[in-house]
């Protein structure tokens, strides 16, 4: 993905469906995503990451506080 980029990592991810859940609340928002990978790759719980286009910049806020707040995850923006 081309051209400010961020990266943002979830923390506490507890299965496959919330996995997909992390993705949906992406796709709410509009923005372009790429999954980079889980550590650990196989196995729960997981922390993912996501390279997030700079076009989500401005609802990053959202973003962090749906993903926390409202699904209990541990969500950051990492610089």
């Amino acid at each position: 993905m081309p051209g400010g980029e961020m990266t943002l990592r979830v923390a506490n991810v507890q299965s496959e469906g919330e996995l997909e859940l992390v993705r949906d609340v992406l796709d709410e928002l509009g923005g372009r995503y790429e999954y980079l990978g889980s550590d650990p790759e196989e196995g729960f719980p997981q922390t993912a990451y996501f390279e997030l286009s700079s076009e989500l910049g401005d609802d990053a806020e959202e973003l962090l506080a749906r993903l926390s707040a409202e699904h209990g995850f541990e969500a950051e923006i990492l610089d």
